[in-house]
């Protein structure tokens, strides 16, 4: 080719797509139509779409859209993917994108996703209006993930099969729960993974049946009653309150439970096994019955907030007195309110199975006017809250501490812990705080070194610009 020639625009199309895709941007591409005649319509074959307000475009985002998928050709392949993500309306647009204008969208997206489609659209709350956004069948989109912030109302057309979709995401919207059964329950037959963040238009029961759910993500306002029934389920996540539950999941492996209050009166795990890979618990009531419910567990994760006063600690008392067997024991602690040690000890005493123990220590003392001291008669007060000497960790080789703030109750509490009977313990952790309330100093490291035998490694570590690093 001579001096000046064009050698990209000589490239086959697949090329051309190839290098346009990487734009990821559709309106990025559409403007290289200008560049020559052969560029003109190679931006409308493309296997991928992505239209968001990263643009820096003066042309409003929903006109972009409109014209993009306009533009697409007959002729063209199905897309791989379609992304809508507006995030907001540049100044000057008069109006936010009503039902009307983004339906067509999801009607283009059932005709031609062979792929993943991504929608996100906010509508302000304005007047208490809502929009209702028909949802078509896709019967060849494998993802499809619908974030709708605001005031919208999701209806699924339904009967009308989604026969290939294996992962379905719904965000913030308002749904019928008798919509929701039947869109998973009878026309998703191949669905595996499924989250839903949504309100129920009324209280009402959420019934979900089917044969090929792996993982579920259940984030569902006004559920009174759900039920699961999904012999393939592995990953359970609850995180609303459901006055009562029935789950039949022979496979499940991992649990998340911040569903409220756990009674099983009313939540009712049946054909599960006795054995987890992951238990997490968040600070819900009614914890030792869940607990109860399996004898050992890989992993356990346990949220704890005690509220202030004896009746709370009591209740710490009574619903973890018995800790399932697990190699990873988890604790999330809000401790202000009655120390660090006690709470601890009781827990290391209740599971003595534990090859590692990693703490969360959360203070709560910003959100309090004053420091708050539990009364003498509290059993965090008590002589047998402080021994140690029934404690046996014995199979214990790790423990890491995270946010560390060098205060007396967290040096108090590694004391007592390093005169506990581990004496497999190899290492122990200290991450601190992103801001900590007294700066890590290598006094404080010396201080705690001292506590240790010389074979347990002792480890510090601080962050600096976002990055964690080894304080030596």
């Amino acid at each position: 080719m001579g001096a000046g020639e064009d050698r990209i625009s000589a490239l086959p199309d697949e090329l051309l797509h190839a290098i346009l895709v990487e734009l990821r941007s559709a309106r990025a591409a559409a403007r290289t139509s200008v560049l020559s005649r052969r560029w003109r319509h190679v931006w409308e074959h493309l296997p991928e779409f992505i239209l968001d307000d990263h643009d820096t475009t003066r042309r409003p985002l929903p006109d972009a859209v409109d014209a993009a998928l306009a533009a697409f050709s007959a002729t063209a392949p199905p897309l791989e993917c379609l992304h809508i993500q507006i995030r907001f309306l540049r100044q000057g647009s008069s109006r936010w994108v009503q039902a009307s204008r983004a339906a067509p969208w999801l009607r283009f997206a059932s005709e031609h996703v062979v792929g993943e489609l991504r929608l996100f659209v906010p509508l302000p709350d304005v007047d208490g209006k809502e929009e209702e956004l028909e949802l078509p069948a896709c019967p060849r989109a494998k993802t499809i993930i619908l974030s709708l912030p605001g005031s919208w109302r999701l209806r699924p057309q339904l009967p009308g099969l989604f026969v290939t979709l294996t992962s379905l995401q719904i965000g913030y919207v308002r749904m019928e729960a008798s919509e929701l059964t039947d869109l998973v329950s009878k026309h998703c037959p191949v669905l595996r993974d499924l989250a839903i963040i949504i309100n129920l238009v009324a209280v009402s029961d959420v019934s979900l049946l089917s044969g090929s759910l792996q993982s579920l993500q259940f984030v569902v306002r006004n559920t009174r009653r759900l039920e699961v029934i999904a012999p393939r389920l592995e990953k359970l996540f609850v995180y609303r309150r459901t006055h009562e539950a029935r789950i039949s999941c022979p496979k499940l492996a991992e649990l998340v439970w911040n569903g409220g209050a756990y009674d099983p009166s009313h939540h009712k795990f049946e054909d599960v096994g006795r054995h987890l890979q992951l238990l997490e618990i968040e600070r819900s009531s009614g914890a030792a019955s869940l607990m109860r419910q399996f004898v050992e567990v890989d992993k356990l994760k346990l949220h704890i907030s005690i509220p202030r006063g004896t009746p709370g600690y009591k209740r710490l008392l009574n619903e973890t007195n018995q800790l399932p067997k697990c190699r990873t024991l988890y604790i999330s602690l809000l401790w202000r309110n009655h120390g660090i040690s006690p709470a601890m000890l009781h827990l290391l005493r209740s599971c003595n199975s534990t090859r590692k123990v990693s703490v969360n220590l959360i203070d709560s003392r910003g959100r309090l006017l004053a420091h708050y001291s539990c009364p003498l008669s509290c059993p965090c007060r008590s002589v047998k809250s402080a021994r140690i000497d029934d404690i046996a960790l014995s199979v214990l080789e790790e423990v890491e501490l995270d946010n560390f703030t060098s205060s007396n109750d967290e040096l108090e509490f590694l004391e007592k812990l390093s005169r506990c009977n581990a004496t497999l313990l190899k290492r122990l952790v200290i991450n601190s705080a992103y801001y900590p309330t007294t700066p890590l100093t290598k006094a404080i490291c010396e201080k705690v070194h001292s506590m240790w035998r010389p074979n347990v490694n002792v480890e510090f570590y601080v962050f600096l610009g976002g990055r964690r690093v080894r304080f030596d």
